[in-house]
């Protein structure tokens, strides 16, 4: 349960510290991100301003579903069975066609208006110069465009800036349309309402004009018909000497009863011959003329029989005939009435459409919305400017607190050193009482006091084994390493008997940082012997500290440092003084440092704040630590107090506590430090 509860609290730790890391940036870039914010904001507001105001007016259409009466009345022609849905859409799609634009484009001069006048979209005006005119010869655009072309931009410019948009639900239909010019925008706004009431008007009347057309040709035929079929119907009655008796056919016919009548009588006739011949005999004159009576009964039967399968033929006929008759009279007459209603629906045909609200003049344009602008560039701005602050974050890997210098390095921090200006020292004879040593410096107490903190930290590291020859180094060139390594040994000076050694003999500073004469023999004539101990030493009386610096500079400073000479000139040393601090060469250029850490009792790292970066710090501790160099630990120098004591929390204590020793009001630094 402890093991959880641990694990809980680290992580909440480090969800706070992560959120602290984040306000921590924001802090640090904050007058960037709000002068970014602000810069690209008044550019905004400079480009809102000068843009030109544009103004939308709308006309507000009802669209009915109604088709002609002509053309939906005739066996729907028109096939007409469309859903509402796809009506209306069809009808949005004839509001947005080209040939309606053209119409309001001719009808209003649209090319007349100012800000069609010219090529480009309103408000744009001419081009500074033309692109064409650095293309290769041949593809450049020699030839004028024509009338119909100029037409046609400005058609499609004018279609750009108009809007049909449907209400949903409704058959309503909204047009707008967009301008400079917000009487212009309210014109266009009703002529193509206006053009599109005419255009459906147009439509219907051509429909029932062709329709009334269709008819009346049609018409014609059907009376040719009508008539050829009558005249037929009448030939053949007088061909066949038919009576019209008012009935179906008009004929006399033979009727079943009369048929049925000659049957008996033949029936009658046989039997009678069949008992005549039975009592007289064939031969005897009454049979003979019963014979005769059968005879005449039976072709009386089939006389009758043929004549009525005669009649009905000539009936089938006739009726075929009349019948022809009856359907040509039947579909003239429909086509005759519908020429009636045709030519009664050309002047009463209305549109499908009409004007619900007419556009009114806009007084307040729609565009640009200044308010919305500015306040979108601001917010974004806003976040692009703390998007740069994060991303710069993440690419700076310099050091810029302690906690970030154990935690990157994994050496403890003795201390840190703020960034001050310096002036650059007046040439005085050595020994002045007035140089330029900043922990002597009244105006510099926080100064003062953070080398104190340092001196404290190497004097306490040293408890078990006194630190009596401290080496100062650092990655690169400009860390503040001689600073650092003067300023140190005046503080320890107030205590002990300190000698301060420069032994970086390619780049010696410490000599001209304390305007010594360069041909002041120093460490280099020690250790070749051409010159004795007493005149290689300086004594500074204020700074109550002795300086050996690094004298001629020789060939082969390496082989001079890694000298028995110079280890046996250390082990003397160190018998005369109570300290002794040696700043030596940049560990990552050369090796003098790692060759001098050998025979020393401790190392301090001089690491720059904002500077030096994460991978250079730790290669060079990596090169000390595989020397087997005694690092007791990390100066963080040239720091900025002040923006550490606002962006690092955890340590504002101590950074106020560093104001109120005066470093905290200091300028921000330049680069004139030295080494």
């Amino acid at each position: 349960m402890d093991y959880a509860g641990n694990s809980s609290s680290s992580a909440m730790d480090e969800g706070q510290l992560d959120i602290k890391q984040y306000l921590n940036v924001l802090r640090r870039y904050k007058w960037g991100i709000l002068g970014l914010c602000l810069s690209v904001t008044l550019a905004v507001v400079f480009l809102v301003f000068s843009m030109r105001p544009i103004y939308s007016a709308s006309t507000t259409l009802l669209i009915e579903q109604k088709q002609s009466k002509v053309v939906a009345s005739i066996d729907d022609w028109s096939s007409g069975d469309m859903t509402s849905k796809e009506y209306l859409q069809t009808q949005f799609e004839v509001l947005k066609s080209r040939d309606l634009a053209e119409r309001v484009v001719r009808e209003l001069r649209i090319a007349e208006q100012p800000e069609y006048a010219v090529a480009g979209e309103p408000g744009e005006g001419t081009a500074l110069f033309d692109w064409r005119s650095f293309l290769p010869q041949g593809h450049q655009k020699s030839i004028a465009p024509s009338e119909e072309d100029k037409f046609n931009l400005l058609v499609s410019r004018f279609i750009k800036h108009l809007s049909i948009e449907p209400v949903r639900n409704t058959q309503l239909v909204r047009i707008s349309f967009e301008s400079a010019d917000p009487r212009l925008a309210a014109n266009v706004a009703n002529a193509m309402a206006r053009a599109y009431i005419a255009s459906q008007m147009e439509v219907r009347l051509a429909m029932t004009e062709q329709a009334a057309s269709w008819l009346a040709s049609r018409l014609g035929v059907l009376k040719n018909n009508l008539e050829l079929s009558a005249k037929n119907l009448q030939d053949y009655r007088e061909k066949n000497n038919l009576i019209d008796t008012g009935v179906s056919g008009g004929i006399f016919a033979i009727t079943s009863s009369q048929i049925q009548e000659l049957n008996q009588r033949l029936v009658a006739a046989q039997f009678n011959e069949s008992q005549v011949s039975r009592r007289y005999g064939a031969k005897h004159p009454a049979a003979q003329q019963a014979r005769i009576d059968v005879s005449e009964a039976e072709k009386a039967l089939h006389s009758a029989k043929d004549a009525a399968m005669e009649v009905a033929k000539r009936q089938f006929r006739l009726q075929e005939l009349e019948r022809e008759v009856d359907a040509n009279r039947a579909l003239y007459d429909a086509f005759f009435t519908r020429i009636k209603e045709a030519n009664e629906s050309l002047q009463l045909e209305t549109s499908n459409a009409r004007v619900i609200d007419l556009a009114k003049t806009p007084s307040v344009p729609v565009k640009p919305q200044k308010g919305l602008i500015i306040g979108l560039a601001a917010v974004l701005s806003l976040f692009l400017a703390a998007g740069i602050a994060f991303l710069l974050d993440y690419l700076d890997t310099t050091f810029k607190d302690p906690e970030e210098v154990e935690r990157k390095l994994g050496v403890s921090m003795l201390g840190m050193v703020p960034f001050v200006v310096t002036r650059k020292p007046k040439r005085r004879k050595p020994g002045d009482s007035k140089q330029p040593i900043m922990f002597l410096d009244a105006k510099m107490s926080g100064y003062a006091e953070a080398i104190r903190t340092i001196r404290t930290s190497v004097v306490l590291s040293g408890i078990d084994k006194s630190h009596k020859t401290i080496l100062l180094t650092s990655s690169v060139p400009s860390e503040g390493k001689t600073t650092t390594s003067i300023n140190l040994a005046v503080a320890l000076g107030q205590m002990e008997k300190v000698l301060l050694i420069d032994a970086d003999m390619r780049r010696p500073s410490i000599g001209k940082t304390l305007d010594i004469p360069a041909n002041s023999p120093g460490l280099a004539n020690m250790v070749t012997g051409t010159a004795e101990l007493d005149d290689c030493i300086l004594h500074m009386e204020d700074a109550n500290i002795d300086i050996l610096t690094a004298g001629l500079v020789p060939p082969n400073p390496l082989e001079l440092l890694s000298s028995h000479r110079f280890a046996e000139l250390l082990r003397s040393l160190c018998e005369r003084y109570d300290r002794i601090i040696i700043d030596s060469a940049p560990a990552l250029l050369v090796s003098d440092s790692l060759v001098i850490s050998r025979i020393v009792d401790a190392v301090l790292y001089v690491v720059r704040s904002d500077a030096t970066s994460h991978g250079t710090a730790r290669s060079g501790i990596a090169r000390m630590k595989a020397a087997n160099a005694p690092l007791i630990g990390v100066v963080l120098n040239k720091v900025n107090m002040r923006r550490a004591a606002q962006y690092y929390g955890a340590y504002t204590g101590y950074y106020n506590y560093g104001y109120s020793y005066g470093y905290g009001s200091r300028k921000a630094p330049d680069a004139s430090e030295g080494d």
